[in-house]
């Protein structure tokens, strides 16, 4: 008899113990799903919260500097662009900057003559009988290269700005062939913040973005180009592609990072699709058509927002075109190769992935069409 008291009397303790750990697991799950969705939809957040939180100077390399004018009216229409986003490279940038420089220079009419190819340009006379300033017909100068400074807490900015007067006074026609703009960030905002700024800022008929450290040669330009001018491939945006060096590449790299990049390919393929078969590849041409249109839209300010690009192409209808490019390892990478941090950015990199996809098939992210509002949000 005591004993089914006993049983009875500890039913209801029974009971609110079950209860309790019914509670506390609910909790538990219910805490772990809404961290996973912050985590996943935090790239959204954050580009609602701050992205109009930018801001955007220009370091002005001033006349008596220089002896040249080299900060061009702002209705100033190029040939092409060149982006250019930079984060603590003071000792990288003016290598790259001089070497992009001589190849500009030295090949400006071949250049010119492929991109008004591409662009569907008649040439007829323009070149004179000795076949010089084939570029300064159009476009007066041809070439503009704007450097966006990402926040960095080291002296780029000076060097860049020592690198330019000495080149400007150096080279008396260089003004006549390259304009030079430096935009600065206050806050470091990411490269896809920064190609973004530099990319809305730039009116040229073509726009190169390439990164800061040289990685990828110049004179590959000529092979995007030309490219964009195959008339099979109505291309108005050409990936440089390193997908050829591939094998090379793993015989020199180690297990981890081989293991990281096809697991990245591998969620390319499915989160993102197309056929582009290296998205991270930092030397990408568009047609002036179109850049407004995709970085007007671009909402991803890290290392993922390439992927962002093959989306809003995707939504546009934009066909992306892909090359192969000479490309070889600089030392001084941004991105910290140890095994711990490489596994911490391939998981923000899918997570980016993930959000996009996500957002535009939810309906969050929306496309703006209105050239008119993409120029105004540009001049912000």
């Amino acid at each position: 008899m005591r004993s089914c008291r006993t049983m009875i009397d500890s039913i209801p303790s029974t009971y609110n113990q079950n209860k309790a750990v019914h509670l506390i697991a609910s909790i538990f799950m219910t805490s772990t799903v809404a961290t996973i969705i912050y985590y996943v939809f935090k790239p959204a957040l954050h580009h609602r919260s701050s992205d109009s939180q930018i801001t955007v100077s220009e370091v002005i390399i001033a006349r008596k500097e220089t002896k040249h004018d080299v900060i061009t009216d702002e209705n100033t229409e190029f040939l092409l662009s060149l982006v250019i986003p930079a984060y603590n490279e003071e000792d990288r940038l003016p290598l790259m900057l001089e070497h992009t420089i001589n190849y500009l220079i030295e090949s400006q009419n071949a250049i010119c003559q492929l991109c008004y190819q591409a662009l569907g340009i008649d040439q007829g006379d323009l070149s004179n009988n000795n076949g010089t300033n084939l570029c300064h017909h159009l476009f007066n100068p041809p070439f503009q290269i704007i450097i966006v400074d990402d926040g960095s807490s080291d002296g780029t900015q000076q060097s860049v700005k020592r690198f330019l007067i000495e080149e400007y006074s150096r080279r008396k026609d260089m003004q006549e062939i390259i304009a030079v703009k430096v935009l600065a960030l206050e806050h470091n905002s990411g490269k896809g913040a920064a190609v973004k700024v530099g990319m809305l800022r730039c009116k040229s008929k073509l726009a190169l973005m390439l990164d800061a450290d040289g990685a990828t040669e110049i004179s590959s330009l000529h092979k995007l180009i030309g490219e964009m001018k195959h008339r099979d491939s109505e291309a108005k945006v050409v990936f440089g592609s390193r997908a050829h060096l591939e094998e090379k590449s793993k015989a020199e790299r180690s297990v981890v990072r081989t293991i990281l990049m096809n697991a990245f390919h591998f969620f390319v393929k499915i989160l993102i699709g197309g056929h582009i078969k290296d998205t991270q590849c930092g030397f990408k041409l568009f047609h002036g058509d179109v850049v407004k249109i995709m970085f007007g839209n671009l909402h991803l300010r890290r290392w993922a927002f390439d992927t962002e690009l093959i989306v809003i192409a995707e939504r546009f209808d934009i066909k992306i075109s892909e090359v192969g490019v000479e490309w070889q390892e600089i030392d001084g990478s941004k991105l910290n190769t140890g095994r711990v941090a490489l596994l911490f950015a391939s998981a923000g990199m899918l997570r980016d992935m993930i959000c996009v996809r996500l957002c535009y098939a939810l309906n969050f992210w929306k496309l703006n069409k209105s050239e008119a509002s993409l120029t105004r949000c540009a001049q912000q």
